[in-house]
């Protein structure tokens, strides 16, 4: 806030101040707990959920040998729109990726589209469309009665903002993990204007221990998955270094969400490349390892809310795919579990 030499410029200017903050609904005297639990009554009152989400990537890996050093770049955007309604619960995410690794022999793109619609009688349907090939048509599937309702009763908690709901969906202690998230959440003295809102804007760093940390509650949650937490152990030294700087803004006017973004651009990935090296040591020489670094120039996610749809129509022809099968979430999980069994043996 730009501040005045004289008294009267001074009383000018703090006026002028102080009528912008009034219009805009800023109220300095919050706090980051004050906005949070404002943010989730607002969220309370929302019927549904609508943003488009961006990603981008751009980093290198360096493999230094003999004098001479080659850098394999990789390269990589995702645009995605994810809209969601609770009463009729129904999901739909579309949109597309793509990267460039030719390097290392990947490259391409990727587009799809998504609808989950809740029936009449609990069950769910899936719509998805991949377009490989000389298929580019749609393809559907059942979701059982119990499937759909954690599933949906889990989304619609997340919506709200009803941590306690959704840890009860989830089997974790999301307050737990919400401490450890907020443990150094600054609220911006100011409001900051974004995409022509006013907004509270809220900041933190997240280190790669605590990511670490919310992960072992996950697996331990989640025995499903097939991974146990010395399997995840050994993966612990790749969060050494990460940082995700995290950005939240939510309207001064409603608290209503307007942008979000998750940033590791500022992260260490030294580790990531001492593994590699470690690997490579393993099956050649170790008197003519190559030295390996992993150099990131951007690695960030941004989400851009809007207004939530009153209903999700979905496509024709996408209703008109044939159900080909019956989806099981809890049998989805028990091949995991075993496949990841066989891997272990």
């Amino acid at each position: 806030m730009k501040k005045g030499f004289g008294n009267r410029l001074f009383v000018v200017t703090a006026a002028a101040a102080a009528s912008f903050l009034l219009l805009s609904g800023f109220d300095s005297t919050l706090t980051v707990e004050d906005v949070n639990e404002k943010t989730k009554e607002a969220l309370s009152t929302m019927n549904g959920f609508s943003a488009t989400v961006s990603g981008v990537a751009d980093a290198s890996i360096d493999v230094a040998a003999d004098g001479e050093t080659q850098s394999l770049a990789m390269k990589g955007e995702l645009d995605y729109s994810v809209q969601i309604t609770e009463e009729p619960f129904a999901l739909a995410v579309s949109g597309s990726m793509a990267g460039d690794a030719a390097a290392m022999g990947v490259s391409g793109g990727l587009e799809m589209e998504m609808y989950l619609a809740q029936q009449e009688d609990g069950t769910g349907i899936v719509y998805v469309r991949v377009p490989q090939g000389e298929d580019t048509g749609w393809h559907a599937a059942a979701l059982g009665a119990e499937d759909m309702e954690k599933m949906s009763e889990t989304v619609k908690a997340s919506l709200r903002g009803d941590k306690t709901a959704a840890a009860e969906q989830l089997g974790m202690d999301l307050d737990a993990i919400n401490e450890q998230i907020q443990a150094n959440a600054t609220l911006a003295p100011e409001a900051v204007n974004v995409n022509g809102v006013d907004c509270y804007e809220i900041t933190q760093s997240i280190d790669g221990d605590t990511l670490f940390s919310i992960l072992s509650e996950v697996v331990e949650a989640m025995p499903q998955a097939g991974i146990d937490s010395n399997s995840l152990s050994a993966f612990q030294m790749l969060f050494n270094g990460i940082q995700v700087d995290a950005v939240a803004d939510v309207s001064a006017a409603d608290f209503t969400p307007v942008y979000a973004e998750l940033d590791l651009g500022n992260s260490d990935f030294s580790m990531i490349g001492q593994m590699f090296g470690a690997m490579a040591i393993s099956s050649q020489d170790a008197s003519q390892t190559p030295e390996i670094s992993v150099n990131v120039n951007a690695l960030k996610l941004s989400m851009n809310y809007e207004e939530a749809p009153e209903q999700i129509e979905i496509p024709a022809d996408a209703l008109a795919a044939e159900i080909e099968t019956t989806m099981s979430l809890s049998d989805a999980a028990q091949a995991v579990e075993e496949e990841a069994a066989e891997v272990a043996e």
